[in-house]
């Protein structure tokens, strides 16, 4: 999602930014495999409430709606509607933000992180996490197995080094705006800017 059917790179670095949040140390932690997601995931949280003690889901909800779809976007999908191709997100993005996507453009199905609030709307530091970034197979592979789809019929299109944990669920990849050189070695082609490539990649394929 983020920086594919998104122009912002991550959904989170957006709403830190939005906050005055500065989560870097902590992203570099997760990376270096010094955190577990989890735990990366409960302190961007925490980082929030002890800034804002009383955020409100409806305060993220609203920033999240400031982020923009890529150019491109409503065509694809209406591409794949009418071809009868299912659709799904896949991303370790905010499930809020992911919510509204499959929402507005019709996509099939949506995996992403979602916050928890209490009974009043406001945010604490817990939520449901159906994808790690890192390990984004595992959930491809209980869509496949849930569709009855198998792998070389799928296609997978990511933008970040994350994104390579879908290559190992699906031999098909597509890189989006990436200046990865791992992705750039497994990808097919490479787009920029514009979505719609994928409709001629489809075509030939």
């Amino acid at each position: 999602m983020d920086g594919v059917l998104t122009v912002e790179k991550s959904s989170w670095f957006y709403v830190n930014n939005r906050l005055g949040i500065n989560n870097r140390e902590n992203y570099k932690k997760y990376m270096n495999g010094e955190l577990l997601y989890p735990d990366f995931f409960r302190l961007d949280l925490s980082q929030w409430i002890k800034k804002y003690p009383d955020i409100r889901g409806e305060t993220i909800k609203n920033i999240l709606d400031e982020i923009k779809p890529v150019s491109g976007l409503g065509t694809i999908m209406n591409y794949l509607k009418n071809h009868g191709i299912l659709s799904v997100i896949v991303s370790g993005g905010i499930s809020w933000l992911s919510d509204r996507i499959l929402r507005d453009y019709g996509l099939n199905e949506a995996y992403a992180n979602r916050i928890s609030c209490d009974g009043s709307g406001i945010i604490i530091p817990d939520g449901v996490i159906q994808v790690d970034p890192m390990k984004k197979d595992l959930v491809m592979k209980d869509v496949m197995s849930i569709h009855g789809i198998k792998p070389e019929e799928c296609l997978a299109v990511g933008d970040s080094e994350s994104d390579y944990s879908m290559f190992r669920a699906v031999p098909n990849f597509i890189a989006f705006n990436s200046d990865s050189e791992l992705l750039l070695k497994i990808s097919k082609i490479n787009l920029k800017n514009d979505l719609t490539g994928i409709i001629d990649y489809l075509k030939s394929y």
